[in-house]
């Protein structure tokens, strides 16, 4: 299925992000989606048939041990939050009025 990038196309993801972009960030936007699915394209040509896929891209020996650390205060945790009450974080509406 072949996606057409488009300024409409921008304008849903525009809303769907809750962002507002410029005429001139659409523009750039539309351009740099084209290049990325055209990379996606030239993958999809390759023979890949014998080529085993990979968990992770980084190797295990690489990665740091997962251990669990001690979790932040409720105060840490909303000291940099603009809009809270009592301990929640306040979002924005994002359905309804």
């Amino acid at each position: 299925m072949k996606i057409e990038v488009n300024k409409e196309l921008i304008k849903k993801l525009e809303t769907l992000s809750l962002i507002q972009l410029t005429e001139e960030e659409r523009e750039r936007m539309v351009n740099d989606i084209k290049k990325i699915l055209d990379f996606f394209d030239k993958i999809d040509e390759l023979n890949l048939e014998n080529v085993e896929p990979l968990f992770h891209p980084i190797r295990p020996e690489k990665l740091r041990k997962d251990k669990p650390l001690p979790s932040l205060s409720i105060e840490e945790a909303l000291q940099n939050v603009k809009r809270k009450q009592e301990n929640f974080i306040i979002g924005p509406k994002t359905y309804g009025e």
